[in-house]
C-alpha cells in the first residue's frame, strides 16, 4: 500500500478467532466489516468491534490461510492509474458516475472500437515475500469479433525501474472473452461486469507495475465492492451474450423485408400491392428493387378495381410515378 506523507497506516488491530474463541489471525477493520456483511463472520460482542469469529457454516470457504492474507488484499482505484506515457494512441476517459446502489464512483474507460492501442498504469511499493490479490471490474472489455486486445499485467521491478529484463518477467493475465476466468460474472444494463481477482507474490522484490491494456473494446474500470453488492444481479456469461446477441440479430433482420424484381416483368397492378405493403405492412423496413423491371400496363378497368381494393387513390399515383421511372 502506498502511503502520502503524514499518513498514517491502518493496522491489522481485529482479532479473528473460529467459531470456539481460538485466535486464527488478524485482519484490518474494513475486510473485518465486509466478513460480517456477508455472513462469513461475527461480531464475538456487540459492544465492541475488535474481534470477530469466524463461522463454522462457511468452512472452508474461510480459512486460515485467507485469514491471514485477507489483509494483503489491493482494490484498483481510478485514482492511481495514469495514461502509459511510452503509448502514443492512448484513448482514456475518467468521471463520475451514480452506480445502481445510488453512490457516486469513479470510472475508468480505455480503449476504443478502433485499432488504438491503449494502456494505462500504475506503481506501487509492496511488501517482499509476500501474497497480494489484486481486485478490480471491468465492464465491456469485449466485442462481437472476438478480436479484441484486453489484459492485466503485474510488472516486478527489482531495481525501482521499468527496465526490458523487467517487462520480459512481467505477469500476464488474458481478459479477452474470459480467457482468464473472472469470479463473478454479471449482466448490468451496461453491458457484462466481471469481478477479478488476481494472486499474485512478490518474492524479493517490493516495486511493482500494474497495467491495463485495451484495443478494439471499450473497457470501463471500476473498484470492487464486496461480492454481496453484485448478489441482485443476473448471473451470465460469454454463452449466453452470443445466444442473445444472435436471437436480436434475427429479430433484426426478421424486420427488414427486401424483394429482388430487378429484370422481372410485373404488372402495375402487382406494384400496386407491393407498395401497398410497404406502406401498411407490418414489417418495419421493406425494400423493393425493381431495377431494370419491364412493367406492364394494366387494363384500365383493372387498375380502377385495384385502385378500389387499395381505398386509395395515392397508391395508384404513386405506382405510376414507380413504374415510369
Amino acid at each position: 500500500m502506498l502511503l502520502c506523507k503524514g499518513e498514517i497506516p491502518i493496522e491489522k488491530n481485529v482479532i479473528v478467532t473460529d467459531i470456539n474463541g481460538k485466535r486464527i489471525g488478524a485482519t484490518y477493520p474494513k475486510r473485518a466489516k465486509g466478513l460480517v456483511k456477508n455472513g462469513r463472520a461475527e461480531y464475538a460482542s456487540d459492544c465492541e468491534k475488535c474481534t470477530i469469529r469466524i463461522l463454522d457454516t462457511h468452512k472452508p470457504t474461510v480459512d486460515v490461510t485467507e485469514v491471514n492474507n485477507m489483509g494483503k488484499v489491493i482494490d484498483f482505484d481510478p485514482r492511481d492509474f495514469k495514461a502509459d506515457k511510452s503509448c502514443e494512441n492512448n484513448v482514456i476517459a475518467k468521471y463520475f458516475v451514480t452506480d445502481k446502489d445510488g453512490e457516486n464512483v469513479i470510472a475508468y474507460s480505455i480503449g476504443n472500437w478502433n485499432w488504438d492501442w491503449t494502456q494505462i498504469c500504475c506503481d506501487k511499493k509492496l511488501e517482499k515475500n509476500t501474497d497480494y490479490v489484486f481486485r478490480f471490474v471491468i465492464v465491456g472489455g469485449y466485442c462481437n469479433t472476438c478480436n479484441e486486445t484486453s489484459r492485466f499485467e503485474i510488472v516486478p521491478m527489482p531495481d525501482g525501474s521499468l527496465t526490458d529484463e523487467a517487462y520480459e518477467d512481467r505477469y500476464t493475465y488474458d481478459l479477452a472473452q474470459n480467457r482468464y476466468k473472472p469470479v463473478l460474472c454479471k449482466k448490468t444494463d451496461e453491458g457484462m461486469l466481471r469481478l477479478f481477482e488476481i494472486p499474485f507474490s512478490t518474492f524479493d522484490c517490493e516495486d511493482f507495475r500494474f497495467v491495463f491494456i485495451a484495443m478494439h473494446a471499450v473497457a470501463t474500470l471500476y473498484a470492487p465492492k464486496e461480492f454481496s453488492a453484485y448478489a441482485d444481479l443476473e448471473d451470465t456469461n460469454f454463452d449466453q451474450l452470443r445466444d442473445e446477441i444472435n436471437s436480436k440479430n434475427s429479430e433484426d433482420n426478421s424486420a427488414n423485408v427486401v424483394m429482388d424484381f430487378t429484370g422481372a416483368h410485373v404488372t402495375r397492378s402487382t406494384v400496386t400491392d407491393l407498395l401497398t405493403m410497404a406502406r401498411f405492412g407490418k414489417s418495419e423496413n421493406v425494400c423493393i428493387d425493381f431495377t431494370g423491371a419491364f412493367i406492364e400496363d394494366d387494363k384500365p378497368d383493372d387498375i380502377q378495381a385495384d385502385a378500389d381494393d387499395t381505398g386509395s387513390d395515392d397508391i395508384a399515383v404513386e405506382l405510376m410515378d414507380v413504374a415510369d421511372n
